[in-house]
Parts: C-alpha cells; structure tokens; sequence
C-alpha cells in the first residue's frame, strides 16, 4: 500500500460497530498439541504480516472519512504459559482492539495442559473478513515452520450483476415457492430493497433459562477462558449430514442456517418470548474461486427472513434456504449490502447513525467457512488432515463471527480434519452466562436432526457422546 487511502464504507461500518462488550473482532483457534516456542511463533506472526499490509496498518480516524496511515506497526502475542498468573483487565487478551493505536491483529497463545496450546487469532474486522484471516493465518504457520508462505495469485473480482431490466430483484430473504429465474419478475431499485428489508424485524434472542454452562474444570492457573463455546460433530456424522443435504440439492451451509434459526426459535419458546420473524445475516465472500491477496475486505452480507412458523417444517425450511442461497450465488446478491452502503456514504456521518440504530439487523450471524485446509493453504508437512508446522500438531481449527449490539448470537462453523466444528458466540450479558454452551449444544442437536429429516439418504450414527467440546 503506497499512499494511504479511505476506507470503504464497509471498512467505516465496521469501525464505528465497535462498542465497549462488543470488539468487532473475529476469532480463529488452532488447537496445538507439541512443544510450542513462543519466541519461534511471535518471529512467525509478524513476518507473515509484513505479506499484509492492512495488518501492519492503522486507522488515522476523522469526522469524516477515515483512512489508512501507511503500515508502521506489527501484531504481537500473547502468551500464557502453563502455570501464568491470571490476566488482569487491562492485559485481558480478549479486550477490544483499538486499530487506530495498534496493528489489527492480536495472537494469543495458552498452555492448557503440558505442551497442549490453543493459539487464537484476533482480528479486527475492518482490517480484513475471515477469509483473508484464515489465509494470514497459514502463512504464520509456514512462516513458523521455516517455509516460504503460498504465493499470491492476482486477484480477479468477479463482476456482480446489478438490479436491471432482465435480472431478477426478487427478495432473496423470502421464502421462495420455486427456485427463482431471470423471468417472469419485475425490477425494483436499490431503495425498493431496502424497503422491504427494513420492513422484516428480527427476533431477537430472549435471554434463556438460567442454568449453568458446561465448562471443564480448570485452576487459574490454566489459563483465561475463551469468550466461545464449540461443540464438534464426528468425522462419520459430518459425512452423512453432507451426503444427505447434497442427496436433496442443497448444501451443508443450507442446513446449518436452517439449525440456527429452529434453535433460536426453540430458544425463544422455551424462554415465555416466542419468535415472530427470524433473520440470520450470512456473511459472503465476493473473491473470485482461486483469488489469494493480501488481506481485505471482500465480502457482503445475505440477509435470510423465515417466520418461526416457517421453521417448524425442517425439510421445507432448508430447500426454500437452498434456493434462496443458489439466487445469493448466481446474482452476487451479498454486494447488494455495498450498494446501500455506497449510498448511505455520500454523507458520512449517516454511517455512524446507522451504527446506532436502536433495533438489531438480524438475529443471528452465521458464517460457514467449509473446509479451512485449502484456505490455510499452510506450506507445512501433513498428516491426514492435520497441519504439522515446525514439530507440532495443530489438530483442530475454529472459528466464529463478531456480534454487534442487537445480534445476541454469532455461529462459526467450519470444518477441519473432515469433523464439522460448531461455535457460539453471545452477547453473556444479556443472554446469561450460559447461552453459548446450551446454544452451540442445540445448533449440534438442529444439524443432526435437520439432516436426519432429509428423505432418501443414509441414515446418520445416533449420537453416543454429550454435546461437550472436542
């Protein structure tokens, strides 16, 4: 980056979200078995970033558009090793990070047992989206193994159709009777969308039932709690619930929206404040297939409105998903977020008034990353489907979504080594301690049971284990 420029208007909505209790950071985890060097690994992470600039970047704020100073500073890491003291709240390791001070990006490493280490990485979302995370956070693992990181390939943006006289403008949030077509519906403007969209209101998220959350025992001196819970389904389940979701059209994605929204439903119930109108935003890449830069924002958001009636059909709820999320596909739709984005910019300040809307945007943020081995892309020795950088095993990654005021829930869902790993993350506040363990536990109990409604398909293993972390 040779002269610093504005941000985006995606870049500005993501810094003015920031709120005290809400660090708009997504998190990604590396569960680490080996003698990790701690020195090796801070060497590791800041010459991946210098791959980066935006990462080595900070945010020269403004009234009215900020912008990028040119890169000056590194991340750093923060280790805990096994028997540190416990973290105080100013060197609390999920604390905000200030990206108009720091570099946007934080590692952190604990020691949970003997040569056992989760390794979890911070990034503020106005630096990049998860995407570019998960490819910043293979080139840390080459970088630590000694090796050169996977090379860039130019990046190729494919072009978004927009809103025009022969391509549909149907709501892709509606329920869909059939899958949509180029014919038979009529156009509308960017303003008419919007209209439609304001007028859905989500549910939001009732605080549940108090009850206390499933966490191992642990001393102190183990190290910090992770600000997520996850729940993990076995290799043969995970499998079986891709093979039936594909057996009916649809994806695993398809059935894990369609988790999330009957687990909040039921949430909801359970809690005496029954849903009406559940949105779940779904995050979406608008990289061409193949495109590995420097780390940005290239993304949009789907916004998916179903009625808590709708949800009580399963096998109805993740075929009208399905086609809903072929439209997103075929038509770019998640850019049509940007467009109103782009619009609301021509007067800066209206972005930070957006932020502070009194109602949420959705329910729920849901974002499905598939398998993260090819966008690791880490150029170190593996074993099956296991990174094994400089004498280690990392043998699970997960990650999950930041949550804004308003969205209670955020799910990760991501899939490593061929087992499908499932994290919650929720606003404890207002929901209570233990909603991310009881929610990741019934999106688990949603995905099986979705996929076991699916017709002419195997039947999936009956589950032998409790809903506990992997």
């Amino acid at each position: 980056m040779s002269t610093p420029r504005v941000l985006s208007p995606f870049e500005q909505l993501l810094l003015r979200d920031q709120r005290p209790g809400f660090p708009m950071c997504f998190f990604l985890l590396c569960e680490v078995e080996g003698p990790l060097d701690t020195p090796r690994l801070q060497g590791a992470l800041q010459a991946a970033a210098e791959r980066h600039p935006l990462l080595c970047s900070r945010v020269r704020d403004a009234w009215w558009r900020p912008s990028w100073r040119a890169p000056d500073v590194l991340p750093v890491l923060e280790a805990f090793p096994l028997g540190s003291p416990p973290p105080g709240i100013r060197n609390d390791p999920w604390r905000p990070i200030d990206i108009r001070r720091t570099s946007g990006v934080r590692m952190v490493a604990i020691e949970r047992a003997h040569d056992t280490w989760e390794v979890v990485l911070l990034i503020q979302h106005a630096a990049c989206d998860g995407l570019s995370g998960l490819e910043f956070l293979g080139d840390v693992w080459s970088r630590y193994h000694g090796s050169e990181p996977a090379p860039f390939r130019t990046p190729t943006r494919v072009v978004r159709r927009r809103s025009d006289s022969t391509a549909t403008v149907a709501d892709p949030s509606a329920p869909p009777t059939e899958p949509p077509t180029d014919s038979g519906h009529a156009a509308s403007g960017l303003g008419g969308e919007t209209a439609r969209f304001a007028g859905f209101l989500p549910a939001r998220v009732a605080r549940g039932p108090v009850l206390s959350p499933f966490r191992p025992e642990t001393s102190p001196a183990a190290g910090p709690s992770l600000p997520f819970f996850t729940v993990s389904l076995t290799t043969e389940q995970t499998v079986l619930v891709k093979q039936r979701a594909a057996a009916d059209g649809a994806s695993l994605n398809d059935v894990a929206v369609a988790a999330v929204m009957r687990a909040v439903a039921a949430w909801n119930e359970d809690a005496g404040r029954p849903a009406r109108q559940i949105r779940v935003t779904m995050p979406a890449s608008l990289k061409a297939p193949g495109t590995r830069a420097p780390a940005c924002n290239d993304m949009g958001y789907a916004f998916l409105d179903r009625t808590a009636e709708a949800c009580r059909a399963p096998v109805d709820l993740i075929r009208s998903l399905a086609a809903a999320s072929r439209w997103i596909q075929e038509h770019r739709a998640a850019g049509m977020f940007l467009d109103t984005l782009a619009v609301i910019d021509r007067f800066p300040p209206a972005l930070w008034m957006l932020t502070r809307l009194p109602v949420p945007l959705s329910t729920a943020v849901v974002s499905f990353v598939g398998n993260v081995g090819p966008r690791l892309r880490a150029n170190v020795p593996r074993d099956g489907g296991c990174d094994l950088p400089g004498g280690l095993r990392i043998g699970a990654v997960k990650g999950v979504p930041p949550i804004r005021p308003g969205t209670r829930l955020g799910v990760g869902l991501v899939i490593y080594d061929g087992r499908l790993h499932v994290t919650a993350l929720c606003d404890t506040a207002a929901l209570g301690v233990a909603a991310p363990s009881l929610l990741a536990a019934a999106i688990r109990t949603e995905i099986l049971e979705c996929a076991a409604a699916l017709p002419s398909s195997p039947a999936l293993p009956a589950t032998t284990t409790p809903d506990v972390p992997a």
